[in-house]
């Protein structure tokens, strides 16, 4: 598995702070490795949350360009799925994606410029096929044990973010 590094540096100057901050507490703070950092950016406004929305985009035109929403609407369509069955299929991969991906903004950005295209297909509106993608995308982030809130809830109450999610899960 090829592993891709980011790394930024900011500085900011505090003439207020009368102690200064060593190597652990800069670690207890502000590292972030793996997992725990696509969780904290994303769907923020910065230039890593940006790069994790916009890598939703590419896998979703990857998706298209290999034939696989095609393949899908196909497949749903052989099955004798009508509007509802595809809106079905449609939310299901949000679903799959946000828990994933740890974010609901991202997955939804990226297969919702599919949506009209489908709906078209499918013969109705895209707004039927939208608002529950929308509504999913939101349900299904708070059961990631990657989103940011489960990572911080998990960090500090001690809990692995797998039963956070857990709990999390019942009442989504």
């Amino acid at each position: 598995m090829k592993r891709i590094l980011l790394a930024g540096m900011k500085h900011e100057t505090n003439t207020f702070a009368t102690g200064s901050t060593g190597m652990r507490e800069y670690e207890d703070r502000t590292l972030l490795l793996g997992d725990e950092a696509a969780a904290y950016f994303a769907g923020t406004k910065t230039e890593y949350g940006g790069m994790l929305d916009a890598e939703g985009e590419v896998f979703a035109k990857g998706l298209t360009s290999i034939g696989a929403i095609d393949t899908i609407i196909k497949g749903a369509q052989n099955a004798g799925f009508g509007s509802l069955g595809m809106t079905l299929v449609m939310t299901g991969v949000i679903v799959v994606a946000s828990i994933v991906m740890g974010s609901g903004n991202a997955p939804f950005f990226a297969f919702a410029a599919l949506a009209p295209a489908v709906a078209a297909k499918m013969g109705i509106a895209p707004v039927l096929m939208l608002l529950p993608m929308q509504f999913a995308a939101g349900i299904a982030r708070n059961v990631s044990p990657i989103t940011a809130v489960v990572v911080a809830v998990s960090g500090i109450s001690n809990v692995p973010p797998i039963e956070i999610a857990k709990r999390s899960a019942i009442p989504m």
